[in-house]
């Protein structure tokens, strides 16, 4: 019941919310004299939100804090499409000549949402904050690497960051908010700030209305460096998002981001407009390093080729993703895109099977291969393979055995082994298998050691010296050029060397209700952006004469 209510009093909430609109009944829209359509447009966007432990950018792990700070704060830097880092509060920069400090000149004549001149002392007091929280945070990785930020005493414009190593000092990391000096005593009153946080930011919208039970309202920016944003953002706690889908196709809710694959069904017969858009979430097949058919290139070549990615789309996922080239974001920093440098080819299969020295020995229609450790000769083996799948993931299963049956088509043998969630990662670095189906949503900054690197202590025993040292040299990379010259190797070495097989990346769907106008430009780490254009237009149609 309590439920049911609190979705009544969201749907209340938004009908009032219409009475508020620009300028009253609109401009006829179409039709003629005997049939109109009047159209009543509303600056008031009606968002959903889940139930949130505080705004407090420092302290807090939850999603849409994450996704409404940054619609109130700036940071140093923010990510483009290609997730390279563009300057936002920052004017220019300089490196040390050893790489452990970078220098910030800030722009000069931005205001707090109070009125408050932004300058360096703001800049250095957030990296104290981020850095002394004792706790991990959203922008851990971001931070970890600081040592520490000072400000220039003849120029409160100019900040010098010092770091702890030469390692991970890329303008990608300073993405994480900036916060007001003048309002908090120190950096632990800040920690300690929970339900009672009202964030104050120099971005577009400032918070106008606040409950931590039932809405957030953010309106235009009067301090803002540009003309502030003319309509409301209203953010509706709910129970669950799934609620707000429902609410879509009669306008209770303007707008929402729905990660299910399904969603395109969902809307099939409502009015619903639904824009897809690359997630940061990998789908690959993980290749064992420790299996000896495995470490053969030719060998996961042929297994590449011989998997039909878009049939895995189409027949197993919704067809909610798109293809890619590395298990880096398509298009990462404008290298590579939505392309299968293997596709599906029977053919080219079959050529690398038999570069690899797979061969019909026994005649059964099963490939075998030539194991020198064998016996005390070596002799022919039969090949079969172990493919480990999440067996809770019921997608994951239908594409599992659609790989099978591509690869019974090559005379290879595939056992698949189904593991519980809970158990998975234990089994993929246990290792008792030939390759594995995995997932995971990558940080924005894509330093991917973790999976690649000998030093790292990657999951699927891959070493490769000279990928290494390239990984080591993207990480601190301290221009975007450079970062994107050192990448442009890695890409092309990973497209050669295979030690995964990117299936595809998800796609989530940015679904508008059928009021709703304005062009929505959302990205996995960013879904409302562009939303100062946005606005509601509410049409009838009614009957009458000139």
């Amino acid at each position: 019941m309590r439920k049911i209510a609190a979705l009544m009093l969201v749907l209340a909430l938004c009908m009032m919310c219409v009475t508020g609109c620009e300028g009253g009944v609109g401009a006829i829209l179409g039709g003629d004299s005997e049939a109109r359509k009047s159209a009543v447009v509303s600056s008031d966007i009606q968002l959903p939100m889940e139930k949130i432990r505080t705004l407090n950018p420092i302290i807090s792990k939850d999603e849409d804090t994450y996704f409404i700070n940054k619609l109130i704060y700036d940071s140093l830097f923010e990510l483009d499409e290609d997730l390279a880092a563009v300057p936002s509060l920052v004017e220019a920069w300089g490196y040390a000549d050893d790489g452990m400090a970078v220098a910030f000149q800030l722009k000069n004549g931005l205001l707090w949402q109070d009125g408050t001149p932004f300058d360096g002392n703001d800049v250095a007091f957030s990296i104290q904050c981020y850095t002394t929280y004792l706790y991990d945070h959203v922008f851990t990785g971001n931070v970890q690497n600081i040592s520490g930020a000072t400000v220039d005493r003849n120029n409160p414009y100019i900040v010098t960051v010092n770091f702890k190593s030469a390692d991970k000092t890329g303008t990608e990391l300073f993405t994480f908010p900036i916060l007001p000096e003048h309002l908090y005593k120190n950096a632990y009153e800040l920690h300690s700030l929970v339900e009672e946080f009202i964030p104050i930011g120099t971005g577009a919208y400032a918070v106008t209305e606040f409950d931590m039970y039932s809405h957030i309202t953010l309106g235009g920016n009067p301090y803002y460096y540009s003309a502030p944003p003319g309509n409301r953002l209203i953010f509706q706690i709910m129970p669950s998002r799934e609620d707000s889908l429902n609410m879509l196709g009669v306008n209770a809710i303007s707008y929402a981001v729905s990660r299910q694959g399904d969603r395109e069904t969902i809307y099939r017969n409502a009015d619903v407009k639904v824009k897809s858009f690359v997630s940061n979430e990998a789908v690959w097949i993980g290749f064992n390093f420790n299996s000896p058919v495995m470490k053969n290139k030719n060998a996961r070549k042929a297994i590449a080729y011989a998997i039909d990615n878009k049939e895995l789309l189409e027949t197993c996922f919704f067809n909610s993703g798109v293809l890619c080239d590395t298990i880096y974001f398509p298009g990462f920093l404008g290298v590579g895109g939505q392309e299968d440098p293997y596709a599906v080819d029977a053919a080219e299969a079959d050529t690398e099977l038999a570069e690899a020295g797979f061969y019909d020995n026994d005649r059964d229609g099963y490939m075998d291969y030539f194991d020198a450790a064998y016996g005390d000769n070596g002799g022919w083996i039969s090949a079969r393979l172990k493919f480990l799948i999440n067996g809770n993931d019921q997608s994951r299963v239908e594409a599992a055995k659609l790989i099978q049956t591509s690869l019974d088509r090559l005379g290879l043998v595939c056992e698949l082994i189904f593991v519980e969630d809970d158990m998975f990662a234990a089994a993929v670095a246990e290792g008792n298998y030939d390759f594995y189906m995995g997932s995971a949503s990558f940080n924005e900054s894509y330093d991917l050691r973790f999976m690649l690197h000998s030093a790292y202590n990657n999951p699927i025993s891959y070493s490769n010296n000279w990928l290494d040292i390239l990984l080591d040299d993207f990480a601190a990379s301290r221009t975007q050029e450079a970062r994107k010259y050192t990448f442009t190797q890695i890409h092309t070495l990973l497209t050669e060397e295979i030690p995964y097989y990117c299936l595809f990346y998800k796609t989530y769907g940015a679904a508008a209700a059928p009021s709703m106008n304005g062009e929505a430009n959302p990205s996995f780490n960013d879904f409302y952006r562009d939303c100062e254009g946005w606005r509601n237009v509410y049409t009838s149609e009614y009957a009458g004469g000139e």
